[in-house]
């Protein structure tokens, strides 16, 4: 009776600690580079920002479009005519009336502020992705650096060991033995740099991620690149640039600034009406109605006029600029990426496994006797450059990619990092 009631507490026990388990393990799950994106927009107060401005347009849009109220003014009082005092009362009406056309060139002019909006929307959203992305990158390639780092220390301090274990301590050995403690000190101070790296860009990857522990990313390294043809690229890049919309943007609202300026010398409207009674002396009641409006006299809006078209000059221009700065851009960015293309290839993912091999016939051959300690740390130093080269040849091909991607304003991201040959293979341990 008392094991079976240890059971059933035990049961119960476990299952009030199982949530808290599964929660743990959820903190470390895996994310891909479509759950790194999607958490990124997720988790972005740009988004949600901007979201509002839009919706606050909006209202104003409807608002630019309500008639104007109508104007009341009620008077009563007493007059004197002919020896007779009286009641006077009046109620006069005023309904203010756009000129024709000028609602509609307000609601327009709203419009164009939205179109604007909306540009800075798609560009925060893919500025989002991108970086989300470049930052998981960056992260990924320098944990892997910091990892083989930390491996060499491990190689070097057995190194190390081994010449100390020598039963006769010549003044060569001692010689190998400072070679060796130096190059250790060194590589202390390296792998110390790179942890610093590897959180920092932790943190710009958490900017986006908002994560309490360190996820384990599951992206893929490169094999080769996506091949582009050019001169639909510039064309992209010249037609959807998120710079060169805004500017246009602007220059379509600069227009409608001007027309609206024209339309300043044609002066609103008001339809007034008025209904009374005077009853002093012979009682009369009056009724009248009436059209009032500013003549344009002393101001017919010149400034406002040449201010506007002046100011309509200055987006045309700053357009064709940023034209230019964008086919420049577009221009060094593809240079870039098939210059990284190159190197990608040159120091293609295989090395890994052959700096492997070659570190693993070093360590062998100098523990014969049958290399100096020299040609080995030459090795081992040559070898670790390679690696490194390896993997900056991943993260600026992928920088030059993500580059790409936002100058021609690219929203199918995965779609065409998909076209290029990838590989799970070579992850960081």
């Amino acid at each position: 009776m008392r094991f079976s009631f240890i059971l059933v507490f035990l049961s119960f026990f476990g299952i009030l600690f199982l949530p808290a388990q599964a929660s743990e393990n959820d903190t470390g799950k895996e994310l891909d580079l479509n759950s790194i994106m999607t958490i990124a927009e997720k988790n972005s107060p740009l988004l949600t920002a901007i979201h509002s401005d839009l919706e606050s347009l909006f209202y104003k849009r409807r608002q630019e479009g309500k008639s104007q109220n109508p104007s009341v003014y009620i008077d009563y009082g007493q007059r004197k005519a002919a020896d007779e005092s009286g009641a006077e009362y009046a109620i006069q009406m005023e309904q203010p009336i756009y000129f024709p056309g000028r609602k509609e060139l307000k609601q327009l002019l709203v419009d164009n502020d939205s179109k604007i909006k909306e540009v800075q929307q798609i560009e925060a959203y893919n500025s989002i992705r991108l970086s989300s992305i470049k930052f998981a990158y960056r992260y990924l390639v320098a944990a892997d650096k910091k990892n083989h780092v930390k491996e060499r220390l491990k190689r070097l301090s057995l190194i190390e060991s081994y010449i100390k274990a020598r039963p006769f301590f010549t003044p060569q050995a001692k010689t190998d033995l400072f070679i060796i403690e130096t190059k250790i000190l060194a590589l202390k101070k390296h792998f110390n740099d790179l942890e610093l790296g590897a959180a920092k860009d932790y943190e710009s990857l958490n900017l986006y991620l908002r994560q309490d522990s360190v996820p384990n990313l599951k992206i893929p390294y490169f094999r080769s690149g996506v091949k582009f043809d050019r001169k639909e690229l510039e064309k992209k890049a010249v037609s959807q640039n998120p710079s060169i919309l805004a500017a246009r943007g602007e220059l379509d609202k600069a227009r409608t600034e001007l027309r609206l300026a024209n339309l300043e010398k044609y002066p609103d409207y008001s339809i007034t009406s008025q209904i009374g009674e005077d009853k002093s002396g012979v009682a009369n009641r009056f009724y009248d109605f009436g059209l009032k409006f500013r003549i344009p006299v002393w101001d017919q809006f010149q400034n406002k006029v040449a201010s506007a078209e002046t100011n309509m000059k200055s987006k045309q221009d700053r357009l064709t600029y940023q034209e230019n700065l964008i086919q420049t851009s577009f221009s060094q960015a593809f240079l870039d990426y098939e210059q990284t293309k190159v190197n990608l290839k040159l120091y293609d993912l295989t090395q890994l496994d052959r700096i492997d091999r070659d570190l693993n016939f070093a360590d062998m051959e100098f523990k014969r006797g049958r290399i100096q300690l020299i040609s080995y740390l030459e090795l081992e130093n040559q070898l670790h450059e390679t690696h490194h080269a390896v993997l900056d040849a991943q993260i600026s091909h992928l920088e030059s990619l993500l580059n790409l991607l936002y100058i021609t304003n690219e929203k199918d991201i995965l779609g065409v990092m998909g076209n290029a040959s990838q590989t799970f293979e070579y992850q960081p341990k």
